[in-house]
């Protein structure tokens, strides 16, 4: 059974009033980086995992489609400060994770397995924690980040970029500075953590 969460008036507000065309373009983001994630990582969309047949559809348009769902029914707290894209992002990861394990927990894979798929199926399973790690440490790393740079503005306004655009080219952008002072900002902000 899904836990719901108790999403805030903010968060509800949110997500009423995002366009057509801002869910458009977020869920053909979202698809470009989950076939991209797919194809990057050596899955097949003919069998294992992300098959037709193990997802009941196409995976691409499977997993948009549970990500955005899984936003709107408070499954997952849509953040302030991040693109709707981003966090069906951060959606996907955790889902992709949930997928792999079950596909492999189940118990008859397509067929029997040789040592080089039982290889494949170890380097898979490694991936699913890998998306499952990353969708559930950024936010508690960004927490920690801005509890060590609160007296610094800067580095905050900086995080808050970094958390929103996560590349040189959108945090310049959005900040207003040059990409090598977004640079020097990371350094900064990599000292600190080291000290602390």
């Amino acid at each position: 059974m899904i836990e719901r969460e108790t999403l805030t008036k903010n968060e509800w507000e949110r997500l009423v009033a995002v366009t057509f065309e801002e869910k458009r373009k977020a869920l053909k983001q979202l698809a470009r980086w989950v076939t991209w994630q797919i194809t990057r990582n050596g899955f097949n969309m003919e069998y294992g995992p992300f098959s037709y047949a193990a997802m009941g559809g196409n995976a691409v348009e499977v997993i948009a489609e549970e990500c955005y769902e899984a936003l709107m029914c408070g499954e997952w707290h849509w953040k302030e400060n991040r693109t709707l894209s981003s966090m069906l992002i951060q959606i996907a990861k955790s889902k992709m994770g949930h997928i792999i394990r079950e596909y492999y927990d189940r118990d008859s894979p397509e067929m029997t397995l040789t040592s080089e798929q039982s290889f494949r199926e170890q380097a898979e399973m490694d991936l699913a924690c890998q998306w499952e790690r990353e969708a559930n440490i950024r936010d508690m790393g960004y927490e920690i980040a801005r509890e060590v740079v609160k007296s610094y503005p800067m580095l905050m306004a900086y995080l808050d970029a970094l958390y929103r655009y996560n590349d040189y080219y959108g945090i310049a952008s959005v900040m207003g500075i040059t990409v090598k002072k977004v640079m020097e900002l990371e350094k900064q902000l990599l000292d600190l953590l080291k000290k602390r």
